[in-house]
């Protein structure tokens, strides 16, 4: 019979990959192809953006905004996903030691590593999402123009450089996710 945890978990895979593809496929168009209501977005412009131009960060971050929910449930959708994934995992570990008896060291690494993975991946996608709020809130609602008298952008510069570094740690969380699956799978 079907473990309705394991249905659950699979659903919930799915669904956040198919809407962080679809939340790419968005940012994709908008990068290459620009907006056709005559704003001046024009795609994306790796020069550009390297130098923090304030008003180019600025129009990326209204792209961003508006494909905010798509990317909201794809996260979300993921939480779901490792929360319920972390109890068949541990029952597969008991199950298959048949009750503690055979072979447990093995059984409980796997065990550990479907519990440390899980939440360490749950916990950085919490942090992600509230990054995430935190900093669309400030693009919208803060003055990022001028904090020293000058309208020189230091704002819009320091948002981009938070965000670059928030998505970099979420890479390495990601990178650890693949390990704990590969050791998992080896186990």
């Amino acid at each position: 019979m079907w473990d309705l945890k394991c249905i659950v978990a699979a659903i919930c895979f799915t669904t956040s990959n198919i809407l962080f593809i679809v939340h790419g496929a968005f940012l994709y168009k908008s990068h290459h192809t620009g907006q056709d209501d005559g704003s001046s977005n024009s795609g994306f412009s790796f020069n550009t953006w390297k130098q923090l131009d304030p008003s180019y960060i600025e129009e990326r971050w209204e792209v961003q905004r508006n494909e905010r929910p798509i990317l909201m449930c794809a996260v979300l959708f993921g939480i779901l996903a490792w929360f319920s994934m972390m109890g068949p995992l541990v029952q597969s570990a008991w199950v298959l030691s048949r009750g503690g008896r055979r072979l447990v060291g093995p059984h409980v690494m796997l065990a550990m590593l479907a519990v440390c993975g899980g939440i360490i991946e749950l916990l950085a996608r919490l942090f992600y999402a509230g990054m995430m709020n935190a900093s669309q809130w400030l693009a919208k609602d803060f003055n990022l123009d001028d904090w020293g008298g000058e309208p020189e952008g230091t704002g819009w510069r320091v948002l981009e450089m938070i965000h670059i570094v928030t998505r970099g740690m979420l890479l390495w969380v990601d990178a650890f996710e693949a390990l704990t699956f590969f050791g998992i799978v080896v186990i």
